[in-house]
């Protein structure tokens, strides 16, 4: 089944999260419309979708990610662009929220593809930058960040895009190679491993 197909049919908006239900699945319609989801696309690329609802905090929010992945060989691949979107309901602050969205993604980028402590004698071996390495300026895709326009009560935007961001470019990476990664960060000897 085609996953944002399957997505939107479980966001029904049926049972006790019928509001917060239609409003996910119209920002992750929004994001999918926007990544240019389900288009044409070159041979070896794949686009993923992720959403997640944080509608059970004091400070709601609603929101999609859409990974856009070229692969390259070996496993290799390249987060070519992150479409991420959200609904916090009126917005108070655009530009606060924009920064804290892309400081989302940014992160869910880092810690999808880069970071990963290593443990030794029972303590992290890697205090410091020069082994434990976070996204630099060069790693970062295209990005578009996004608040879907509403009349609804202003909530918080947090680190909900952080959450959507790995499994988006794990299901991009499916997408496009087939090889299903289930654990972070994602490399190309991981993705090696699962073709």
């Amino acid at each position: 089944q085609d996953p944002l197909e399957m997505r939107l049919s479980l966001l029904d908006g049926k049972g006790k999260n019928a509001g917060g239900a239609e409003r996910l699945a119209n920002v992750l319609r929004q994001v999918a419309e926007r990544a240019g989801y389900g288009g044409d696309l070159p041979d070896g690329t794949g686009i993923g979708l992720a959403a997640v609802a944080s509608q059970e905090r004091g400070s709601p929010s609603w929101t999609a990610c859409a990974a856009r992945v070229k692969m390259g060989e070996d496993g290799a691949f390249t987060v070519e662009k992150l479409t991420l979107g959200t609904d916090i309901g009126t917005v108070v602050n655009p530009d606060g929220v924009l920064a804290q969205l892309s400081g989302s993604a940014l992160w869910g980028f880092s810690i999808a593809t880069l970071e990963e402590a290593t443990f030794e004698d029972g303590g992290i071996k890697d205090v410091n930058f020069d082994t434990y390495t976070p996204a630099r300026m060069w790693d970062i895709p295209e990005m578009e960040v996004f608040t879907v326009p509403t009349d609804n009560y202003p909530t918080g935007c947090g680190e909900p895009g952080t959450t959507a961001v790995a499994p988006a470019i794990a299901n991009a990476i499916a997408a496009a190679s087939g090889a299903r990664v289930r654990s972070l960060p994602i490399t190309p000897d991981k993705v090696k491993a699962a073709m």
